[in-house]
């Protein structure tokens, strides 16, 4: 069995999970970080040495970070499938908007989150504005003009660039609404919004 070691309602843990939903692929999630613990223990150290969650343990095999976890999982466990791309050209299209993801959308996106969540009345408004401002350009501008008229990212089926933009299109709208989206990011959130995978494991009440 596959082990996944991080709490449930860790945002990178449930990009995971939702991304093992899409592959029909078990895995079995042990209790890890914030109030649980054991994150800071030698042991874990040893496999991650970050101290953070998610991890993965396949046998032998260790991987820390969330993005390369599915990337990894999509190579071992579904080879040649749309989820992780069929040929080298299309893992390419789909790791370049999961990178996308993590290094341009995430940073401000994870202030508006940090600002909202962790200081609540003690946010900064001119600081949750400005990131507003940033994740809003990169959404109207940059995924809204790449999105197809209809259907999901790269084409008919979901593939793990559109569960890694999904999850954070879902912090987006639990912490802004979806109001200032343009429709077709809208709709597309929506789309997702409805896969299993999305319903069991990301849309759990928190953002």
């Amino acid at each position: 069995m596959i082990r996944l070691l991080g709490r449930a309602d860790s945002s990178n843990v449930r990009k995971v999970l939702w991304a093992a939903a899409e592959m029909e692929l078990a895995l079995a999630r042990e209790d890890y970080g914030g109030p649980f613990g054991k994150t800071d223990t030698p042991d874990y150290r040893t496999m991650n040495p970050n101290g953070l969650v998610p991890t993965l343990v396949d046998g032998d095999v260790t991987i820390w970070e969330s993005n390369t976890i599915i990337r990894y999982l999509a190579a071992a466990y579904a080879p040649g499938k749309n989820f992780g791309g069929r040929d080298a050209a299309s893992a390419a299209r789909i790791g370049q908007w999961m990178d996308w993801q993590l290094g341009t959308l995430n940073p401000p996106l994870h202030t508006i989150f940090l600002q909202i969540v962790r200081l609540g009345d003690k946010r900064d408004e001119k600081v949750v504005q400005a990131s507003t401002d940033s994740v809003n350009k990169l959404l109207d501008g940059v995924l809204a003009k790449a999105l197809p008229r209809e259907g999901f990212l790269l084409g008919a089926g979901v593939t793990a660039a559109d569960v890694c933009i999904g999850a954070m299109l879902h912090r987006y709208v639990s912490l802004l609404g979806s109001d200032a989206l343009d429709q077709r990011v809208a709709a597309y959130h929506q789309a997702l919004s409805q896969r299993p995978g999305f319903k069991t494991h990301v849309a759990i009440g928190k953002p």
